[in-house]
């Protein structure tokens, strides 16, 4: 192990910063609900392309989350029962995988390699899905209507809205655990009402936005100890919270509708829990804000039915503006494995900078920092810089993306 620690810092001493071997101008997907169409902002010279791709193999597809994969995509529609797969380097539809009449899929995790889940809302079930085939190879029912899901090592965590769709109203919400090994739920986590959305802190907590009833009860996010498996603390943020997402300062936030002039976007610190701007406070965007994505510089991507896409910073403050699609819901930037750096480019400055890390007390990977796993395998170590060298020098295999995307 000394001897290769010994070799690679030789090789960034004598090596020459070449040209990047992967170099892509930062980009956001966005995918249009209402028009089903996607979007591409090019953040580098604000170039906006419309309707590049229909999402859905008929109308009323209702596209729900877009998820990339390197230089694929994937788009789940709730309408048309299937995911979409998305080839970005010609932006094309690779194909369909369809996941069975009326099961309304909404949200999806990968895996590993070969499998991700799915929750099918209508089913009431997740579905494991063989990305590479293109083919359901599981079905298990978790509890009424399932919306988000997150995977954290071998456990899917799955929000049950509780969602009855024959008297519209709801069961005490809760989250499933689905064990991914035996492929079954080993147990349930009660919440709040209406449990939608999850995400994971830096700290290895599951936040759940619970987004209430609409008009009696209101929002609350409660945090779970994946440890425990319990309810450790909660947040009342009010309102109608929905989308959630956690940026690298630590700050949660969340995209909270609006019905009058003004969408909302609520945000707390995930460390300490404070709530900077709650229902009573809010971050004013554009009406009917149904997106709130944290991008790595901590800005805040909002996207709301008046047909754009705001990039704020945490005091809601609009950066830049981007007329997109019909109802933007979701987006998903172009993060590519290897790219430890942040800049968009593998090139010998990753390498150098996971060794400065590693051995030197440097600074950590740019936000997210799966970005940093070159070789996949969920952990951090020398034999990621050796995987980069190796693709970088001797024809290896391209950087990849792992299981769940783990953060440090």
């Amino acid at each position: 192990m000394k001897r290769m620690k010994q070799f690679l810092l030789t090789l960034i001493i004598i090596s020459a910063v070449t040209e990047a071997v992967q170099a892509e101008n930062p980009t956001a997907y966005v995918l249009n609900t209402n028009g089903e169409t996607l979007s591409k902002i090019n953040l580098t010279t604000g170039t906006v392309s419309n309707n590049i791709l229909t999402i859905g193999t008929d109308i009323f597809s209702y596209p729900n989350q877009l998820v990339i994969r390197d230089t694929l995509a994937y788009a789940v529609a709730s309408g048309t029962n299937e995911i979409q797969v998305i080839n970005l380097r010609n932006e094309t539809t690779v194909g369909f995988i369809n996941t069975g009449t009326e099961s309304n899929p909404y949200w999806m995790e990968f895996y590993d390699d070969r499998y991700l889940y799915v929750t099918l809302m209508k089913s009431n079930s997740v579905a494991k899905v063989d990305y590479i085939s293109g083919s359901i190879v599981d079905e298990v029912e978790v509890g009424k209507s399932p919306e988000g899901i997150l995977i954290v090592g071998n456990k899917a965590y799955v929000a049950c809205t509780g969602f009855d769709w024959g008297t519209w109203e709801y069961d005490p919400g809760r989250v499933a655990v689905y064990d991914i090994a035996g492929d079954s739920v080993s147990g349930y986590i009660d919440v709040g009402l209406n449990p939608q959305y999850l995400a994971l802190d830096r700290f290895g907590r599951i936040h759940v936005v619970c987004t209430g009833d609409y008009y009696t009860v209101f929002g609350k996010v409660y945090i779970i100890d994946i440890g425990t498996e319990a309810v450790i603390d909660s947040v009342s943020v009010g309102g109608t919270p929905g989308q959630i997402s956690i940026g690298p300062n630590n700050t949660a936030c969340i995209a909270a509708a609006g019905w009058e002039e003004n969408g909302y976007i609520l945000t707390y610190n995930t460390e300490t829990l404070e709530i900077y701007h709650n229902a009573a406070n809010p971050i004013e965007v554009d009406l009917n804000c149904m997106m709130a994505l944290a991008y790595q510089d901590s800005t805040i991507f909002s996207g709301s039915f008046t047909n754009y896409v705001k990039v704020i910073d945490t005091a809601g403050a609009v950066k830049k503006s981007y007329a997109v699609g019909d109802g933007p819901l979701h987006a998903a930037f172009n993060y590519a494995p290897g790219d430890v750096t942040g800049d968009f480019m593998v090139n010998i400055l990753d390498v150098t900078s996971m060794i400065n890390w590693l051995y030197k007390g440097g600074p950590a990977p740019r936000w997210p920092e799966w970005r940093a796993n070159a070789d996949g395998n969920g952990n951090y170590n020398i034999l990621d810089a050796t995987y980069l060298v190796n693709y970088l020098y001797r024809d290896g295999p391209r950087p990849k993306i792992g299981p769940g995307w783990l953060r440090l």
